[in-house]
């Protein structure tokens, strides 16, 4: 397999595990791809309705990052917002 295509394969994989986890633990959030900031193979919006905490799904958020990073060695960037 070519390596780009390994990449985005690596990528789908992790991303996909990422949503999976934050669907899993807060139903009723959306998560959306935006542009990334600096470097970050992948950045989220990840919206919140307003009877969450958003330092408690940011930090749900970092230690899942913390945990693709590990096993992917891909970096993904949470920003977390509440819904309008």
């Amino acid at each position: 397999m070519p390596e780009t295509m390994q990449v985005e394969k690596t990528l789908a994989e992790a991303t996909t595990k990422f949503v999976d986890v934050l669907h899993h633990i807060y139903s009723g959030i959306k998560i959306s791809p935006i542009a990334n900031y600096e470097d970050e193979d992948f950045t989220f919006e990840i919206t919140i309705p307003k009877n969450l905490s958003i330092d408690e799904v940011l930090e749900t958020c970092h230690k899942e990052c913390i945990k693709v990073e590990d096993e992917y060695d891909l970096f993904i960037l949470p920003k977390v917002v509440y819904e309008q």
